[in-house]
């Protein structure tokens, strides 16, 4: 029997965005730098303290990402194309990917 490997949509998942307490998502210098050229001051101005002296997203009350959920989409990212590169990094179907969704009972 032939496996198939399951094709995950991040927009529809989301198990990495809901466990993102108060600036644990990181954000980079490049990222801060392309916010800024691009004019994302939303973006900028609502980071929070994270560790090493960085800034990262904010989180809801539920723990999740504050970019967490647009009108439409719950699950979906609301700057999911100008996303930080912490994020971008999570690839669908990895480890991590797959440790994250274990984690929100998906897997």
């Amino acid at each position: 029997m032939k496996h198939v490997a399951l094709e995950l949509d991040c927009r529809e998942c989301a198990a990495c965005c809901r466990d993102a307490i108060d600036g644990r998502v990181l954000v980079g210098a490049s990222d801060l730098v392309r916010w800024r050229r691009d004019g994302r001051r939303d973006i900028v101005d609502g980071l929070v303290p994270g560790h090493f002296g960085q800034r990262g997203f904010p989180s809801k009350p539920d723990g999740s990402c504050a970019h967490l959920g647009t009108g439409a989409r719950r699950r979906d990212c609301a700057i999911y194309e100008t996303r930080g590169e912490s994020c971008r990094n999570v690839e669908s179907g990895s480890h991590e990917c797959h440790a994250y969704r274990r984690r929100a009972g998906l897997d």
